[in-house]
């Protein structure tokens, strides 16, 4: 099932066995929704570095980085987390499986 997401609700993240993604527990607000890999910061210089890394690299050459790259992303603002995560651009293909 899809989730039809729209910007300043809240959503909650599956559980690690749920999903196959290790994210905080808690609520996570959505602020922006873009088509195509962002290009330019929102809040930190770095968090397009993170986006990519943790989300495209190691899959660069591939059909699934080309949807990935080309399709629409999701600027989350992340619960009070261990890690320290503030927010995070992901992926639609991953936000599906998180939510």
């Amino acid at each position: 099932m899809t989730i039809e997401f729209r910007v300043g609700e809240y959503y909650t993240a599956k559980t690690y066995k749920e999903s196959g993604f290790n994210f905080p527990e808690g609520e996570y607000k959505l602020k922006i929704i873009r088509e195509r890999f962002p290009e330019s910061p929102v809040m930190e210089e770095n968090e397009l570095i993170i986006a990519k890394e943790q989300w495209l690299e190691g899959i660069e050459g591939t059909k699934q980085y080309r949807i990935d790259f080309k399709g629409v992303w999701y600027y989350f603002r992340f619960p009070i987390n261990k890690l320290n995560i503030k927010f995070m651009w992901i992926p639609e293909s991953v936000t599906n499986e998180i939510f």
